[in-house]
């Protein structure tokens, strides 16, 4: 399993004929770096919103990592491709702030991150703080890193071409916190740690979402923090569903697909893990399909306890308290 406030000041209300309204209606030609350009939009918001120039997949704007969040803002997708320029090396998020913004109010809306895996290839976990092109705690390539802040937004976006430790991070100082409708497409290689969404913080709230993994042997969703609703996700393609290391959650309605294991429970924290609902979930598991996918990368499948709908791991630390599962359904192998 991977992964202070300052005061901010309200932006004063431009006009549709200020330069930063401009800004945001007229994207500047196709460009070998478009960094600059982002991030004078996201400084620049327009009523508090950023409304990002239109770019296909086929036409991206080309990135560098390390685009800074200034406020809590509507930052506004419109469907445009933010693409991670290629052989860009390591790093630690694609768009974040300082942990000690207060991010609240923040959404981000309709973007497209392709994080261009391809074009940015990982040798593993690095060796020593001078290794290049691996991941790291200080190099971990999150696509999203948010901290701290009230009333937070992720929804109807897109991950594509994404390998990291983590896609989604959101922080401890993160409260009342809503991930919903975004799409994951996720490879794992080599074989390390990663969780597409990792969450802390309290009330998160994760829906609707769509995670796609390449014979991923990780997790889609972990959670941490307390009081957590995970519910209406479609999950295929990743050896488990969840890590729940939160108490006081409420695991619904998901659906998985070709799974070695669902539901991980891990209580590290006093006095227990506590108060966690599984329920209505419709699983399927698929060892076979995962044995060869273990085998290619020198592991073994583990013993028969760990490869179940739920399991207790083993690495736990505190005990269990109040888990409920029930009413849960198994989808046949076709």
């Amino acid at each position: 399993m991977a992964a202070g406030t300052a005061a901010f000041s309200i932006p004063l209300v431009t006009t549709m004929s200020s330069p930063a309204a401009a800004l945001q209606k007229s994207p500047q030609a196709a460009a070998e770096d478009d960094t600059a350009y982002i991030q004078q939009l996201l400084d620049n918001p327009v009523g508090n919103v950023v409304n990002l120039p239109y770019r296909p997949p086929s036409n991206p704007f080309i990135i560098r990592p390390g685009l800074t969040i200034p406020r809590g803002e509507v930052i506004s997708g419109n469907g445009t491709t933010l693409r991670v320029m290629s052989g860009y090396g390591n790093y630690r998020a694609v768009l974040t702030a300082p942990a000690s913004s207060d991010l609240s109010g923040l959404t981000i809306k309709g973007v497209d991150f392709d994080q261009n895996s391809a074009g940015n290839p990982i040798s593993g976990m690095c060796a020593s703080t001078g290794s290049q092109n691996c991941l790291s705690p200080a190099s971990p390539r999150f696509v999203l890193a948010v901290l701290s802040g009230t009333g937070i937004t992720i929804t109807q976006d897109t991950f594509t071409g994404t390998n990291n430790t983590n896609t989604v991070v959101t922080g401890g100082g993160t409260h009342n916190v809503i991930l919903s409708y975004n799409t994951f497409s996720t490879v794992d290689s080599p074989w390390h740690d990663h969780s597409s969404v990792y969450t802390s913080g309290t009330n998160t709230e994760i829906y609707g979402n769509t995670f796609n993994g390449n014979a991923a042997v990780a997790a889609a969703v972990e959670v941490h923090g307390d009081q957590v609703n995970v519910s209406a996700n479609k999950i295929s393609g990743y050896y488990r569903g969840f890590n729940i290391v939160a108490s006081d959650t409420v695991l619904s309605n998901n659906t998985v697909y070709a799974a070695a294991n669902v539901v991980d429970l891990f209580s590290v924290t006093a006095p227990s893990l506590h108060n966690v609902a599984i329920t209505q979930n419709s699983i399927q598991l698929n060892l076979p399909y995962w044995r060869p996918v273990m085998q290619s990368l020198g592991r073994a499948m583990p013993a028969p306890q760990y490869t179940q709908f739920v399991i207790y791991d083993a690495a736990s630390t505190y005990p269990f308290a109040a888990i409920s599962i029930t009413g849960n359904k198994s989808i046949p192998l076709s």
